[in-house]
């Protein structure tokens, strides 16, 4: 086969254990685009608090979403790659789809080492990350270009930017709320994306467009790439395909890590005035990830429900994620060979 599609994801700890955690922080903790300060810094955060002290606490974490099967994103994503291979096959296409992931196996590496064993020329490299940034997109597409230039003949690469405005995506997320929400009476809905430091936007601003605010309202050539303009463009254009009014929703971002500023609301003070204003039944969704993991079923689904209850409010309901709903694996196939029909 001379094509192929790497569904591009961050990964996960092979077993909820201190070791595994352990083994995954190392790659994590040491990635540059994700952590961008002094390296000396970034060993001394990485070996001597994480590694020894936050890896044995978070795998205790991990136990309470591992499923039989393992970490539910590995688990999804399997069945994604199985789906989509499986649609290539059907139609009589020669394309090979295969995981690539930044932290765990299987790595982007050994990925593209297999398809150059295989004899693959052309690659589409689709990330599973909704909306474009520095620390995820384009951390693991430089993976990619590593890889790709220890290979005897350079392979064709064409990179997917984002999901975000993928008609099929929105509608899949769409479909998922509707269905879920169907038999709730809820007060309002929340959409949640995971946060990045300020400083990451400030970097990646090259036209110096960003306020943090109404510049996020419309897409343009300066602010194309804008983490935080695809959230609420993501929001804007779900909201729209459910046909809400937007006083009943809102956006706001999660997991934020150490003393910087990340990008606000931020989602646990988002809640709390929330129920200050009366809105006591809410709901979660969060299209910032394709599959539930450790930010949607423990942060959110543990965390940020105890502390929305704590503050009075009275019914917390957490969406579940794209996971392995029939009609998002038809979108990421109907996306990936869309994008496969435009190479010259």
């Amino acid at each position: 086969m001379s094509k192929a599609v790497i569904l591009l994801n961050l990964g996960t700890p092979a077993e909820p254990t201190a070791k595994g955690l352990r083994d995954f922080y190392r790659h994590f903790f040491s990635d540059p685009y994700v952590f961008d300060f002094n390296p000396v810094g970034r060993w001394l955060l990485r070996n001597l608090i994480i590694l020894p002290f936050r890896a044995p606490r978070i795998a205790k974490d991990y136990e309470q979403i591992w499923t039989e099967e393992g970490s539910p994103l590995k688990v999804y994503a399997d069945r994604m790659l199985a789906s989509v291979q499986s649609a290539f096959d059907a139609e009589g296409d020669q394309v090979l789809v295969r995981n690539g992931m930044a932290y765990s196996e299987p790595f982007v590496n050994d990925t593209m080492a297999e398809l150059e064993a295989a004899g693959v020329k052309e690659i589409l490299l689709l990330p599973m990350f909704p909306q474009y940034s520095t620390a995820t997109t384009a951390s693991i597409f430089n993976d990619v270009n590593k890889a790709a230039k220890k290979w005897q003949v350079a392979p064709k690469l064409h990179f997917v930017n984002d999901l975000f405005a993928e008609p099929a995506f929105i509608k899949a997320w769409a479909a998922l709320i509707a269905r879920e929400l169907q038999a709730k009476e809820i007060d309002h809905l929340v959409f949640s994306y995971h946060g990045v430091p300020e400083k990451t936007i400030n970097k990646a601003d090259a036209a110096g467009v960003c306020q943090f605010g109404d510049c996020c309202q419309e897409i343009t050539e300066q602010n194309r790439n804008c983490y935080r303009m695809q959230c609420v463009q993501t929001t804007n254009a779900i909201v729209k395909a459910l046909d809400w009014e937007q006083d009943k929703v809102s956006f706001a971002f999660q997991s934020r890590f150490g003393p910087l500023p990340w990008l606000q609301p931020y989602l646990d003070e988002h809640l709390e005035a929330l129920v200050q204003k009366g809105v006591k039944r809410v709901a979660v969704a969060t299209p910032s990830f394709i599959s539930d993991c450790l930010e949607t079923l423990f942060e959110i689904g543990i965390e940020y429900r105890e502390q929305f209850e704590e503050a009075g409010g009275e019914q917390f309901t957490l969406l579940p994620n794209l996971n392995d709903d029939p009609q998002w694996f038809s979108a990421v196939y109907s996306i990936a060979r869309k994008h496969l029909e435009k190479l010259p």
